[in-house]
């Protein structure tokens, strides 16, 4: 899994960056978005993103290629 978050502003076209290694976001309440790693046991962080920085956060789930 990852995470792929796009940043800017809504007057300037997005730009996108994606976590590999996280698998979940959260936002608190004065809106701020983290970038977490919980699947080894203790909660990372990986980035904090400011209220005005980011537009969107979405988990990305890792595509498996066909069995043949």
């Amino acid at each position: 899994m990852a995470v792929k978050v796009y940043l800017g502003s809504s007057s300037a076209a997005p730009t996108e960056m994606t976590y590999e290694e996280a698998d979940a976001f959260s936002v608190t309440s004065g809106g701020f978005l983290l970038i977490q790693r919980q699947h080894t046991g203790e909660q990372t962080d990986l980035a904090v993103f400011a209220p005005n920085a980011w537009l969107h956060a979405e988990l990305v789930r890792e595509l498996q290629s066909p069995a043949r």
